[in-house]
């Protein structure tokens, strides 16, 4: 009641309108019927409309009581640092003829998940049977036949139990088949409520084989999860991998030993997924890959806890990447009010926020910049977008081909004025499918060799993909990239790379970094297969970078972006000191229009040609000549 009381002192409110949550993306409905300490699981849905960048998870929160004021809060995130993990007390360990006896005890009166058995062996495996009591007379056999080892990096000293209050454990070990080990010691794992797990649902999106390793790309369905753990199931029979997710590394392993089998697959992940999709890669090194049937997950709870003054319909906003971090003064009550008793709520369907404006989501900064005369510019295409906001745009490969590499000279104009903007480069690839064709050599039959023709020429390629159905193979690929000159036809080396394959192995990939975007359309790929067979190669794709424009526009007059100017300055714009606001924005998207020219558009010169300008012949015959001359000049006359 203290608590409760200090609480309410504490709940300073403020009179929050609808139009004060236009950057709020999602609410929910809460329907309070008992007023005091209320407490609420936030559910996955409107965990995943969280937009917060950075700060404490979910500070985008906010809960507005019927009457519309803003009502402090605190989430009782799980405490994964609270020790859940403590010594057991009275151990003591008996030495049989046939079995090491180890007796222990639980110094809580806490519900035991899981035993933990203490020794600096290093290399053994033993077959363990746990028992469990309450009174040191009657015991229950809680498990037999489970496996503990430690062999290199494989260990499992821990036996799981079904969660009960046990007060005394006894767990003999079989030394019939091994010497026996010494055992220093016991923990014993408390089911903490703040560790409490559910169900997560979690799929296979994807799977990639690359060199040495495998990588799963898991969808949990919703984004910000409090991942608990995640276990693989799989048919293999032994097996041992290092596997990793999210920062969290585990070894899993599938042994036998005398008829039992002992196993390790789970992942303890105990943290924040802020993405829907996560990425497992399980190294296997030389071995062939695991057959894994399915993923299991588990995640934490998010509970809320706040103080209800009135019944009736409560409103919980969220989706504000913009939301500054509450810093209410209940926070320092922390502690107390996870544990204290608190009535419940129901809550309705997570709906999208009607009073949600996109152009709420952004820091006004005025609509143009400084007047720009483009008439020296090559190419216009037009910007279309359906609602004024923050708009993205996604620049196509023709403009990247067409723009100056560093893209200096792109250009957004309305009505002949700039619109400041940011360049995103997100570190991402989209990949193409590309047409290509064997072409025969009859001077170098062991040699194969593609053509391969590109979407466009100097298409911003910066990787090449490749597969291949053949089996068994060591081949040197090499890229070239080749130009008609006045000299005749010259070569330049774009990519190389070495492909490996053995039966049995995954069919990965080959990757090719490209030095250089082409400056054609078509681009060379050659082996040599000395006496084996040809390689046959099945597809092809080219990679471009993803590169986005930010913008603001206060409507949909149109706008036109401009490109193609290699003496262009590079802009200058205050809009670097909002970036991180224009980032986290809610976008609107934007195409591009037809490509049109402009008056100062010029062909750009080919290496084709090879000539060079005609002014720089001119020189170099001119130099040429006088050096002739003062070396004809230098030679003694002849008598």
């Amino acid at each position: 009641m203290k608590t409760q009381r200090l609480l309410f002192a504490l709940c300073l409110t403020s009179v929050a309108s609808a139009a004060d949550f236009a950057a709020w993306t999602h609410h929910q409905t809460v329907s309070v019927t008992q007023t005091g300490l209320t407490r609420l699981d936030l559910t996955p849905a409107l965990l995943d409309a969280s937009r917060t960048m950075s700060g404490a998870p979910f500070h985008d929160l906010r809960i507005i009581n019927p009457e519309g004021v803003e009502t402090p809060y605190i989430i009782a995130l799980p405490r994964t640092l609270r020790p859940g993990r403590v010594g057991a007390a009275a151990f003591k360990a008996t030495l049989n003829p046939t079995a090491t006896v180890l007796e222990f005890q639980s110094s809580t009166g806490d519900t035991i998940t899981e035993v933990m058995l203490q020794t600096n062996a290093q290399d053994f495996i033993k077959a363990a049977t746990l028992e469990a009591s309450h009174d040191r007379i009657t015991w229950q056999t809680l498990g037999s036949g489970e496996i503990i080892c430690r062999q290199s990096s494989t260990e499992r000293l821990r036996l799981p139990i079904t969660p009960t209050a046990w007060k005394h454990f006894r767990v003999t070990l079989d030394d019939t088949r091994s010497p026996p080990v010494v055992f220093t010691g016991a923990q014993v794992l408390r089911e903490l409520p703040e560790l409490l797990t559910v169900p997560q649902t979690v799929s296979i999106r994807a799977r990639h084989e690359l060199k040495n390793e495998t990588r799963l790309i898991l969808d949990l369905g919703t984004a910000n999860v409090m991942l608990g753990s995640v276990r693989l199931h799989t048919p293999e029979p032994v097996f041992q991998r290092e596997a990793s997710l999210l920062g969290a590394r585990a070894t899993l392993f599938r042994i036998k030993h005398d008829g039992f089998t002992g196993e390790e697959l789970d992942i303890p992940v105990h943290q924040l997924s802020t993405t829907r999709e996560v990425e497992l890669v399980i190294r296997h090194g030389d071995s062939p890959p695991l057959l894994i049937e399915r993923i299991e997950a588990t995640r934490h709870v998010v509970p809320i806890i706040f103080q209800a003054n009135t019944p009736g319909e409560w409103q919980m906003f969220i989706g504000n990447a913009q939301a500054a971090e509450p810093r209410y003064d209940i926070t320092a009550l922390s502690d107390k009010l996870r544990d204290a008793r608190a009535n419940s709520a129901a809550v309705g369907e997570v709906q999208p926020n009607s009073a949600f404006r996109k152009t709420a989501t952004a820091p006004e900064i005025g609509d143009s910049a400084a007047v720009l005369d483009v008439s020296a510019w090559s190419y216009r295409r037009p910007i279309t977008f359906q609602e004024a906001g923050v708009i993205e745009l996604e620049l196509d490969p023709a403009v990247l081909a067409r723009a100056e590499s560093d893209l200096h000279d792109l250009r957004v104009i309305r009505n002949g004025r700039q619109i400041p903007y940011l360049i995103l480069k997100l570190g991402t690839q989209r990949e193409v499918d590309v047409t290509f064709s064997e072409v025969p050599d009859v001077k170098a039959p062991t040699y194969s060799h593609w053509d391969i023709t590109l979407p466009f020429a100097a298409f911003p390629a910066s990787e090449l993909i490749v597969e291949s159905s053949s089996t068994l193979f060591e081949r040197h690929l090499a890229v070239m990239e080749y130009h008609d000159t006045n000299q005749g036809r010259m070569g330049r080396s774009s990519g190389s790379a070495m492909w490996r394959r053995k039966p049995g192995q995954s069919t990965e990939t080959l990757r090719i970094q490209l030095h250089h975007p082409p400056q054609t359309d078509t681009l060379k790929l050659s082996t040599d297969n000395g006496d084996n067979a040809a390689l046959q190669l099945t597809s092809i794709r080219v990679s471009h970078p993803v590169v986005r424009l930010l913008f603001r526009a206060a409507d949909t007059t149109p706008v036109h972006l401009c490109y193609g100017h290699r003496s262009a300055t590079y802009p200058r714009y205050d809009l670097d000191l909002v970036r991180r606001e224009f980032e986290t924005a809610t976008k609107v998207s934007a195409s591009l229009g037809e490509e049109k020219t402009l008056s100062g558009y010029k062909s750009m010169p080919t290496q084709s040609s090879g000539s060079g300008s005609p002014w720089l012949w001119a020189a170099l015959t001119l130099v040429v000549g006088g050096l002739l001359w003062i070396v004809a000049k230098m030679l003694p006359k002849q008598i």
